[in-house]
């Protein structure tokens, strides 16, 4: 009985093929064998459509870290045109790509209290986060940290590399 029940299912599924693709081919004329060549044509040209669609969007690169260098104890410095260019890569990628973020992170050196390194790096990443705001950066794409002098980028033995661990760092995330 088992069988039967099984062969009669296969006979009733190739009966509603057959008279499935008797209905579409031979009554309505909508074969797929007659459209397969109508069909690739328009694929085609769909897919150069997407293909010079997607050429005429040009992608942004990601910017990379960007350093602003500060005085000792002074937590602003003077916003260069390069500066300024780089804020503007920074507006134009983030508004190309969303759910993106900027971090500011603050340094010092390694002259001064502990409390007054950590207390004028976070200025430092503050005031950067201002002059971002300030060039069209929302503020809640904006986020700042301050190492104090834990991540030196220079000796803090000498004058100079002091002078390259008073900074602010800007990169995405």
């Amino acid at each position: 009985m088992r069988n039967a029940i099984v062969l009669l299912s296969f006979l009733l599924l190739l009966w509603i093929a057959g008279s499935s693709y008797g209905y579409v081919c031979k009554i309505r004329k909508d074969c797929c064998a007659e459209r397969t060549a109508v069909d690739s044509v328009a694929i085609k040209k769909a897919i150069a459509d997407s293909l010079q669609a997607a050429a005429a969007v040009p992608e942004i690169p990601v910017p990379g870290l960007h350093t602003l260098y500060f005085d000792f104890n002074i937590s602003v410095c003077e916003i260069t045109a390069e500066n300024s260019s780089h804020f503007e890569l920074i507006k134009q990628y983030l508004a190309a790509a969303s759910g993106k973020k900027v971090l500011v992170t603050g340094h010092s050196d390694s002259i001064g209290p502990e409390a007054a390194k950590e207390k004028v790096s976070a200025q430092r990443a503050n005031f950067v986060k201002q002059k971002l705001a300030e060039s069209g950066i929302a503020l809640d794409a904006i986020e700042t940290a301050s190492e104090s002098d834990r991540k030196p980028a220079a000796d803090n033995g000498n004058k100079e590399g002091r002078a390259k661990n008073r900074r602010a760092e800007i990169i995405i995330q």
